[in-house]
């Protein structure tokens, strides 16, 4: 699986202040480099023991801390890694509860959704993604390139 760079990092968070935020993105960001490497169905590769083991650490973590961002923000990372598409999705929708201005979350699930094969719900995401003031150019690019693929 090609993996982009790693997205925003984390800042502080002022909840009294109510200021924006970014939300901790995955460390290798599930959104693959081109559409080609991240087909609908596509199967990973098998996890290793030590991936395993770290994702069912990260899954306690996030029944522990449900809304804490930066244990979903790992939970999503390590359940792509393990092939838990599903349960990345779930947290990375999550993290869009506590704060919905996250163009690169929109992003992540846009291009998971399309690795299922949900194409409304990919194409929900991404448009999103796209279409967000604070997104990034490249979060921008990323989008559009997924959301021809989509719509083929």
């Amino acid at each position: 699986l090609a993996c982009a760079p790693a997205l925003a990092p984390a800042l502080a968070q002022t909840p009294a202040s109510k200021a924006p935020r970014t939300l901790p993105m995955p460390a290798t960001a599930a959104v693959p480099a081109t559409p080609q490497a991240s087909q609908p169905g596509q199967k990973p590769a098998e996890a290793t023991p030590a991936e395993r083991a770290a994702y069912d650490k990260a899954f306690q973590a996030t029944l522990e801390k449900p809304s804490d961002p930066e244990t979903l923000a790992r939970f999503a990372d390590l359940a792509v890694k393990v092939g838990d598409i599903e349960g990345a999705i779930s947290a990375l929708e999550r993290l869009l509860l506590i704060d919905a201005n996250q163009p690169e979350v929109k992003l992540e699930l846009g291009v998971l959704y399309y690795r299922l094969g949900s194409k409304e719900a990919a194409l929900t995401y991404l448009e999103g993604a796209r279409s967000s003031p604070e997104a990034s150019p490249q979060v921008r690019d990323r989008a559009e390139e997924f959301l021809k693929a989509a719509r083929r």
